[in-house]
């Protein structure tokens, strides 16, 4: 027969399948986040500046990094267990794509207000 799992245990466990749940749930943001185009018209072939283009990806790409990188670390703390291995290594490549696209949405935004095409007031 089997000892009664203590409470704490319990709870842990349901904290755990709480955060995979997480993760599953952001996959959407981290789609869009890594597959969005920085310029919508660079992208369409058109040599032209897209203003907002770079904080639409911003949007989805931001929330995503941040709950990957949480969950690399959070999962890479027990590295001896295969699931909560691999679960922090598909965070991490996760993390890579989304935040390369990340990365140049910033440098994007750099050139637009350098060059001064995008004007930030009203």
């Amino acid at each position: 027969m089997r000892p009664p799992e203590s409470a704490a245990r319990r709870s842990n466990t349901h904290l755990k399948w709480l955060g995979f749940g997480i993760l599953v749930a952001a996959l959407p943001l981290a789609f869009f986040g890594a597959i969005l185009p920085i310029n919508e018209y660079k992208a369409q072939g058109i040599d032209a500046v897209d203003c907002d283009g770079s904080l639409q990806v911003l949007l989805f790409a931001a929330p995503a990094v941040l709950i990957y990188a949480l969950g690399a670390f959070l999962n890479a703390r027990y590295p001896r267990k295969p699931l909560n291995l691999g679960v922090a290594v598909i965070c991490a490549l996760l993390v890579i794509a989304v935040g390369r696209n990340v990365i140049a949405s910033i440098e994007e935004q750099r050139l637009n207000t350098a060059t001064e095409t995008c004007s930030s007031g009203l």
